[in-house]
């Protein structure tokens, strides 16, 4: 068993409790929302791959809220959370993350969101070897980001998405973070 919630309705149930969860504890600066959702997963009996899963999405919102009280981050710093949920690569995190973000926003940002949403969901498809669905998503997300380019948040390279997302097999880039 591999985690795939692509193939495994219980870890695609797994990703999306948990990534609620997770964005949950990010707006509250508290791990307790994550470690709530995660309790019905013990460690001694969940299958490893789920609980590597559980355990490498604990250290990343761990290492986010030190990093939060470090730079004392509020709630209108989204676009540096954003940033830092991209540079760890938690891309169905940073689809919910923004998600929240294009629902309160209107006009140019709400394209801008979108397209970085469908970038987050290219990444995600690429990282479970889905790369049919992943060009699907990359398609979109070209033809927001050459529109909407300079509405994207702070930080974010629109060349860069576009010239990674362009590519058949891409890695994601890493964005410089606001200090």
């Amino acid at each position: 068993m591999r985690f795939d919630p692509f193939e495994s309705r219980l870890c695609r149930d797994i990703r999306n409790r948990l990534g609620h969860a997770f964005v949950l504890a990010l707006q509250a600066k508290d791990i307790r929302p994550f470690t709530e959702a995660a309790d019905p997963y013990p460690a001694d009996t969940t299958p490893w791959p789920i609980r590597d899963y559980i355990r490498h999405r604990q250290t990343c919102l761990t290492g986010l809220i030190e990093n939060f009280h470090a730079r004392q981050l509020k709630p209108e710093h989204e676009g540096v959370i954003s940033l830092l949920l991209w540079n760890l690569e938690l891309f169905y995190e940073f689809h919910e993350w923004m998600e929240i973000q294009w629902q309160s926003a209107s006009g140019l940002n709400k394209k801008a969101f979108q397209a970085l949403i469908l970038c987050a969901v290219t990444h995600e498809h690429f990282l479970y070897g889905r790369k049919i669905p992943a060009q699907k998503a990359a398609a979109k997300a070209l033809v927001l980001l050459n529109e909407y380019r300079d509405a994207l948040p702070k930080g974010f390279d629109a060349d860069l998405l576009i010239q990674t997302i362009s590519d058949p097999d891409p890695l994601p880039p890493k964005f410089s973070v606001p200090v």
